[in-house]
């Protein structure tokens, strides 16, 4: 082997050396480069039970689109505490045992730091006993039942409760309408029902009004020709459903046949596209029906024109107090994980007490009692198929009425 043979090897053996020495070096480097990387953080969990199958789903799947809204548009600004959320939904199908197994079921399986739900009050305070027991933040978004937060201090509202959906709808009665003399048909064995037609007759009563006829039916019932016989005999300015959209749409048809000239009025659980559907053609330019309500889509404040909009574009439709108590909701979950600085349940409840938040429904400012007060909003269906908004009144907390909400 010649020296030139022997010096060229060397140099072969130099440059691989040094050839592979900095192939380590790049391959150390890409790794630590990427350990350096945090690891991308994991989304808040954010619960919802709702009826989206069953009696009340016309309310669940307005409801759950109106949260969806609320966390999509937050995600969009970098969701909270440089987190993104997620919500993961649990459908009760209307039924209170589910409603419990929902809330057990999110919290085993997804840790929410809070739950939405449910939709009526029956379902909904099946819904708190579980929250309560498991200790997760339960925000009530339409339920109004009074008794629902005082089932203990993991329950929250957003919406009002019945004695200022009862009394705003009998003050107005009385003093905006005229009306003396109500009759009043309330459905049997449902929390909601009975609650609101109490409050109502009391709150009408101190007016000054007279309930002429009372009577109870069952989830269901289309036969209400008795019923409006004896209140044609009583002489009743009035008729008050309280109840939800399926039986009132069939008194108003069956109050139609009967050719009954009355003025009729329910609560928000008339407030759904079923409830022309059972009417048929009862509803009309005459018509003289009149809800109590917490939002309407008409109100010219520019959240609500926002949301509206939005809600418009997402969904296809326009929204309804279901889908903006929803994005309420939603709304005053996300200020609460913001405050709390800790993605927790223990730190969302000890916030919420804290949160005020300028809702599309109103004003939401939670109360030692973690109920909020706002008006209640008067609608009046109308042959397009819609609720047009009459006023803003007061409930029986303050009394009165107001010309915006």
């Amino acid at each position: 082997m010649t020296q030139r043979s022997t010096g060229y090897r060397r140099t072969l053996t130099f440059v691989a050396v040094l050839a592979l020495a900095a192939l380590w070096a790049f391959d150390g480097s890409v790794l630590s480069q990427s350990q350096m990387v945090p690891p991308k953080p994991q989304p808040i969990i954010i619960g919802a039970v709702v009826s989206l199958t069953g009696r009340d789903a016309a309310f669940g799947q307005e409801c759950v689109a109106g949260l969806r809204l609320a966390i999509a548009e937050a995600n969009a600004q970098g969701g909270s505490l440089d987190r993104l959320l997620e919500l993961q939904v649990y459908d009760d199908q209307s039924n209170p045992i589910e409603a419990a197994k929902g809330v057990r079921t999110l919290v085993q399986k997804h840790h929410p730091v809070a739950i939405v739900g449910s939709n009526t009050s029956m379902v909904t305070s099946a819904a708190a006993v579980a929250a309560q027991e498991v200790g997760v933040p339960l925000i009530v978004p339409e339920a109004t039942n009074p008794a629902i937060t005082s089932i203990g201090n993991w329950i929250y509202r957003v919406c009002f409760v019945d004695p200022e959906m009862g009394g705003g709808l009998a003050s107005f009665a009385y003093s905006q309408l005229g009306l003396r003399k109500v009759a009043i048909l309330q459905e049997e064995k449902h929390d909601y029902t009975l609650s609101l037609a109490r409050q109502f007759a009391k709150r009408f009563a101190e007016l000054g009004g007279e309930i002429v006829y009372r009577s109870e039916y069952g989830a269901d019932e289309t036969d209400f020709a008795n019923d409006l016989k004896e209140i044609r005999k009583r002489q009743a300015d009035a008729v008050f459903v309280s109840g939800f959209f399926r039986e009132a749409g069939a008194v108003l048809k069956e109050a139609h046949a009967q050719k009954l000239s009355l003025t009729f009025l329910g609560g928000d659980g008339w407030e759904s596209d079923e409830l022309f559907e059972a009417a048929g053609d009862a509803i009309d330019i005459n018509s003289r029906i009149y809800i109590a309500s917490h939002f309407s889509p008409d109100v010219k404040r520019s959240k609500v024109r926002g949301f509206v909009a939005n809600f418009t574009e997402r969904e296809g439709r326009r929204p309804n107090t279901s889908s903006a108590l929803g994005f309420d909701a939603g709304g005053v979950v996300i200020e609460a994980i913001t405050q709390s600085q800790a993605p927790v349940p223990e730190g969302v409840r000890a916030a919420l007490l804290g949160v005020y938040h300028e809702g599309v429904t109103g004003r939401i400012d939670i109360d030692s009692t973690r109920n909020t007060t706002k008006k209640v909003i008067i609608l009046q269906a109308r042959p397009n198929r819609q609720f047009a908004f009459v006023k803003s009144v007061l409930g029986m907390t303050s009394g009165g009425t107001g010309s915006h909400p």
